[in-house]
């Protein structure tokens, strides 16, 4: 094995140090500017009322099935917490004050998110062999004022404390 000499120690310092002072000098070209991304759209009333439309129905949808399957109960209980999800996004989303254009598409973005996913998890829940639930709006008793057109979750089992 040759060892190095004080020359070759020299020279490979020397060429160490070239490298990095090459790594961190600026380069010569202007740096690219980057085009800003494109802010979503705010979200229209329309694509609201299809979002609580979409979370209603898939919170009714899974505790209605949650009713057969007692292994949807769980599911039922976040289910319902979804449409007060949705509308605090879509309430932010909307409201005035000193919130940043990221800070406000980010929750836009959020509440497009949730509405997503009420749609993508009713369309699972049916490939689960639940029924789709009617809307609301077309239900033959509505709910009493005050109270959800959602029935109560199932009870996890039978008593046995008997």
């Amino acid at each position: 094995m040759k060892t190095i000499g004080a020359t070759g120690r020299a020279t490979l310092a020397a060429a160490f140090i070239a490298v990095a002072v090459a790594g961190c000098r600026k380069s010569d070209e202007p740096a690219r500017e980057t085009e800003p991304k494109a802010l979503p759209s705010p979200i229209s009333a329309t694509e609201a009322e299809r979002g609580r439309q979409a979370c209603d129905s898939y919170a009714d949808q899974v505790c209605d099935c949650a009713l057969a399957q007692p292994d949807l109960t769980g599911e039922c209980d976040l289910a319902r917490s979804r449409p007060g999800a949705f509308e605090l996004n879509l309430r932010s989303a909307m409201a005035e004050g000193n919130a940043s254009l990221r800070d406000r598409s980010a929750i836009q973005a959020n509440a497009r998110k949730i509405a997503r996913a009420c749609i993508e998890d009713a369309a699972a829940l049916i490939k689960r062999g639940c029924p789709v639930s009617e809307p609301v709006e077309t239900r033959a008793t509505p709910a009493p004022a005050g109270m959800t057109a959602r029935p109560a979750a199932p009870a996890p089992g039978p008593d046995r404390s008997r």
